[in-house]
């Protein structure tokens, strides 16, 4: 077994005492298939990816040329995310390539079904990365388009204009990387998941699809609840994955196909938002939907092209995952949005949204940089949905609604659609399969996940730059790295870095539960004090 020596010092530069914490796994290469490369930083907090995928022109839905994506990252943060294997309705993701300026840590610029390392296809650095992994956290994808037209066709006749269904899998992922779980650099491996993406109501059968989507990653090391839930029959729940401290039997209850999930000292209505989704691995997508009743909340999952829009059917003990938000998180721009109104029952961060609904299952919403005037355009960030409502017809029941939304470029809004799960042979549909998907308004719960400086569990102390629960020499490098730059080095929630931020650092260094062996020497501290005071002094001179 080849083992990366050299990364053990990197990663303990990179974090410092959070790696203490995260237990960061050493990067080793047993077939030596990596040829002595490494993986960026690990990832210890949350960080998420605006991801573009399209097939090529006249390419057949779920046949030939459908499997030739484009794939591309517009934007993501704090750390970069790549993908290494991707074909039609699946992805492979990676975070952290080891150069992320590099283009060559980045899928090729051009349709195909990329592989790299099986089917005779050469190595290539995208795989040089973290592969997202259900161990280590909660994965949550959202549909990043409204409906998209990808010019292909299907049966001889053009698809039209299709809507999305996105989530990660539970239990299959290839795609080479550096196992986040483990260490191992392999093709998937224990607990690697994919990205897929699927054509929502009825599609003959299809399944598959690719459009624009987004996705996001919680660690539990940073401090999340959440879990991976296996499918169950009437009785107590059972985790594939979870964070610590949660215990399957007592969180999860499945009667009659339906779950409750009940955490801890928690109150669904007043304390936090669940965002759910679906984990089944099969080409037929999946709807998840929590709605917070009695304290806890009620998760249904239902077949996509199921046509029962009184909401009575469901797939009875289909697995799901969950990720609870407190309303306290730090950083936190989100809430609880009635569908009917467009107001928020709860939320957080509402000096930085706003949220109207413009019509039947359509809201508009602004979400605004420190200071609440400008607005955060498209590349900044993403947002995280979950459907929260109940069947119109029948309030003991969550809802079959699905989310997806879309940036406009002209008002510098998101446009976020509710709609309908399925609709057959309709005179109203933009497609060959009869789906018309009405608009339709839903309870739901959102969460703006900021790519430069993304939420946290708890709101973090003033100068832990690294959100790793101290004040110390690792939060300096950080702010020296983002001065005048981003918005990392942001101790005092003015939207920059810059010297009053190094001032917080300073007075709040030391702060937080001591971390064995990472307090610092005297002199270690002294230095960091000058360097710091040093850099500030030198910027204000040219400044």
């Amino acid at each position: 077994m080849k083992r990366f020596a050299t990364s053990c010092l990197a990663l303990t530069l990179a974090f410092g005492a959070a790696a203490a914490h995260a237990e960061v796994p050493l990067p080793t290469d047993p077939s030596n298939s990596a040829g002595g490369g490494l993986p960026g930083a690990y990832p210890l907090t949350v960080s998420g990816a605006n991801i573009n995928a399209s097939p090529g022109i006249n390419s057949e839905l779920s046949a030939g040329g459908s499997d030739d994506l484009l794939v591309s990252f517009p934007s993501s943060g704090p750390l970069k995310w790549t993908d290494s294997r991707h074909n039609e309705g699946d992805i492979a993701l990676l975070i952290s390539p080891f150069a992320p300026n590099d283009p060559s840590y980045y899928p090729p610029n051009t349709h195909i079904n990329y592989k790299p390392l099986q089917d005779g296809q050469p190595f290539a650095n995208t795989t040089l990365a973290w592969r997202v992994n259900l161990f280590r956290g909660a994965l949550l994808a959202s549909v990043r388009t409204n409906g998209v037209n990808n010019g292909d066709t299907y049966a001889g006749s053009p698809v039209g204009t299709t809507r999305g269904i996105a989530y990660f899998n539970s239990d299959f992922g290839q795609g080479w990387g550096f196992n986040m779980n483990d260490g191992e650099f392999k093709n998937g491996g224990a607990g690697s998941v994919d990205l897929q993406m699927g054509v929502a109501g009825s599609d003959d059968g299809r399944g598959e699809a690719s459009f624009n989507t987004s996705a996001a990653y919680f660690p539990y090391e940073q401090g999340w609840t959440g879990a991976w839930v296996s499918g169950g029959t009437d009785g107590p729940g059972a985790f594939i994955a979870s964070s610590a401290g949660l215990d399957a039997a007592t969180v999860v209850t499945w009667t009659s196909g339906l779950a409750q999930v009940a955490l801890p000292g928690v109150n669904s209505a007043n304390d936090g938002m669940l965002f759910v989704a679906p984990t089944n691995s099969g080409n037929s997508s999946d709807v998840a939907a929590a709605t917070p009743t009695a304290g806890g909340w009620k998760v249904a999952v239902r077949e996509d092209e199921d046509g029962d829009t009184s909401g009575a059917s469901y797939n009875f003990g289909s697995g799901f995952q969950f990720l609870y938000v407190p309303y306290s998180a730090g950083g936190l721009v989100g809430g609880h949005i009635n569908g009917n109104t467009g107001a928020a029952i709860k939320s957080a961060g509402d000096a930085q949204f706003d949220l109207v609904r413009d019509s039947e299952g359509q809201y508009r919403l602004s979400v605004y940089n420190a200071g609440g005037v400008t607005k955060k355009n498209g590349d900044a960030g993403m947002l995280v949905l979950s459907v929260a409502g109940t069947i119109p017809t029948d309030a003991t029941l969550p809802d079959r609604t699905f989310l997806s939304y879309q940036y406009d470029s002209n008002s510098g809004d998101f446009i976020i659609q509710s709609r309908e799960l399925a609709a057959f042979n309709s005179p109203n549909s933009d497609n060959q399969f009869g789906d018309d998907l009405a608009l339709r308004d839903s309870d739901f719960y959102f969460a703006w996940v900021d790519f430069a400086n993304p939420l946290t569990p708890t709101t973090p102390l003033a100068g832990d730059f690294d959100h790793d629960g101290n004040v110390d020499g690792d939060d300096l490098t950080l702010w020296k790295a983002a001065y005048g730059a981003t918005a990392v080095g942001d101790a005092d929630s003015d939207g920059d870095s810059d010297g009053a931020d190094f001032l917080v650092w300073q007075r709040n260094f030391g702060a937080g539960a001591p971390v064995a062996g990472a307090v610092p020497e005297p002199a270690a501290i002294g230095l960091a004090l000058l360097g710091g005071a040093a850099l500030l002094a030198a910027r204000k001179r040219n400044a």
